[in-house]
């Protein structure tokens, strides 16, 4: 998640779980559980599990990446950050993460 917290323009990073709820997010003095609880409730609401979703506003962008049927990764960076860039990164990210599963 550190490669990710390092790219330019992100803000935080979390690790979702199966209940709702950050596993892990960095850095620690952001809370992020009204964002995950958002991010969840939008999860919910479309009939096919996403694998990548994103929302854009004038001041932030965040993305999400499942990592698997469980675990998403969920960013929120600066909206003029490269959004290719951060979507392969958080590819790579989910992918290294379940090879620790």
């Amino acid at each position: 998640m550190e490669d990710l917290l390092n790219q330019d323009g992100v803000k935080w990073v979390a690790l979702i779980g199966p209940d709702a709820l950050p596993i892990d997010f960095s850095p620690a003095e952001h809370d992020v559980e009204a964002a995950v609880a958002m991010w969840t409730g939008l999860d919910v609401l479309v009939e096919d599990t996403p694998a990548r979703m994103m929302i854009r506003t004038s001041e932030a962008v965040m993305l999400s990446h499942r990592v698997d049927e469980d675990r998403l990764l969920l960013i929120q960076a600066e909206s003029n950050t490269n959004l290719g860039s951060l979507r392969n990164l958080l590819q790579d990210t989910a992918g290294r993460i379940i090879d620790l599963a």
